[in-house]
């Protein structure tokens, strides 16, 4: 399964934030100065933007480029009641990936049965079933996509 369901969505503009720095750091070695060089702006103006949480929507596509990661985008589609999903190629179903989509799911119905005791609140309750969806259908895409399945090219960053 994708790798972009090893995380759960973040229930906050700030976590998702968080996210897509974390991502950078790990997957792309990039620290916040490179990200700024990358988006093409002096990093004062990248750390007042984070600190505020209000970097202006036009500086979006081009965290997310810069970060490689997606919290951000998905977080503020989730808001508006939106579902962002990865379109996959159409690869072949490994186990692997149905007990990941199984684990997710799981997860999800236990935070949802627990808001309905009162011991999960529903932020958390959210983005397990966030999560959970598009997990799910992301495996709806790849299934309709079986058939034909595209080329796995990897672009030089």
């Amino acid at each position: 399964m994708s790798k972009r369901f090893s995380v759960a969505p973040a229930s906050s503009l700030r976590m998702a934030f968080e996210q897509d720095k974390h991502t950078a750091l790990l997957k792309h070695r990039r620290s916040m100065e490179r990200i700024a060089e990358l988006m093409r702006m002096k990093p004062g103006t990248l750390y007042d933007w984070l600190e505020e949480l209000r970097m202006p929507v036009h500086a979006l596509p081009a965290w997310e480029h810069a970060t490689g990661g997606s919290s951000v985008i998905r977080y503020l589609a989730s808001r508006g009641n939106h579902l962002v999903i990865d379109v996959p190629r159409g690869k072949d179903m490994q186990a692997c990936d149905v007990q990941g989509l199984q684990r997710i799911t799981h997860d999800a119905i236990g935070a949802l049965i627990g808001f309905s005791e009162g011991r999960v609140d529903a932020e958390e309750t959210m983005a397990a079933l966030l999560h959970a969806m598009g997990a799910l259908a992301w495996h709806r895409e790849n299934v309709s996509k079986a058939n034909q399945p595209e080329l796995d090219l990897e672009l030089a960053p």
